[in-house]
């Protein structure tokens, strides 16, 4: 099994993988893509896939425009999105956006047309003064923790895998991202400390050591011992 041509001498020392997609954050900070480039999800300005044959294995070394000087600290890649926070803190995401899952407040696709990446590509408002210090995506959901150690979730809520009581999709439209995004209530004064999302439920790390589970439960992923169950109101029983 060869080891994947990522640039004369560059090494990965972060990769994510999507639906169809793989991105790795290199040894220089910058963002390379590679596999199904379905609504801009490789973030090159276009849908062409790359790596798939041998005429297209030298771009895999090619760099995602993040914005003038900026690079990224982490990166998450989803269903038909990719995310990224940069190293000025701001977050950025691009690709498909049909449930707002990108957090601009519409469900334009960005990354698959030419000047909609790099400066022109927006940071995602998390609200008044919050950065994002950790990111995880599913198949048509984002959730970040923030700065001040809060949760939220935008996208698709059809299984309440957001955790706002509801099935809404939030940041599809105007006015829902930002200070009118709210945060998810984890318990009295609990926050989170590790989140991750699968297709379409999340979970976190709380900060007292327990882990909550939201959304989908069809299969009992959500480890309640039933199913189509979305609260937030137990912890999962890892014993």
């Amino acid at each position: 099994l060869p080891a994947i041509d990522l640039g004369t001498g560059r090494t990965a020392t972060q990769i994510v993988a999507g639906y169809g997609h793989t991105c790795a954050l290199l040894d220089n900070s910058q963002v390379s893509c590679w596999g199904s480039g379905y609504n801009g999800k490789l973030g090159y300005g276009n849908t062409s896939s790359r790596g798939s044959n041998a005429s297209l294995t030298s771009p895999l070394a090619a760099s995602i425009n993040l914005g003038t000087g900026h690079t990224a600290t982490q990166i998450v890649a989803g269903y038909g999105h990719t995310c990224a926070i940069l190293d000025n803190t701001t977050t950025k995401c691009w690709g498909e956006s049909s449930e707002g899952q990108l957090g601009y407040g519409d469900t334009i696709r960005r990354g698959d047309g030419a000047n909609e990446m790099g400066d022109n590509l927006p940071a995602i408002d998390l609200g008044t003064g919050r950065t994002a210090t950790q990111i995880t995506v599913g198949t048509y959901h984002t959730c970040a923790i923030l700065d001040n150690a809060t949760t939220k979730c935008w996208g698709a809520g059809f299984y309440g895998q957001l955790g706002q009581g509801d099935t809404n999709k939030r940041g599809d439209g105007a006015n829902e991202m930002g200070d009118n995004l709210p945060a998810i209530d984890l318990g009295t004064g609990r926050t989170a400390t590790q989140i991750t999302a699968g297709a379409y439920h999340t979970c976190a790390i709380l900060d007292d050591a327990t882990t909550k589970c939201w959304g989908r439960n069809y299969h009992g992923q959500l480890g309640y011992g039933g199913v189509m169950f979305d609260s937030l109101a137990d912890t999962v029983d890892l014993l």
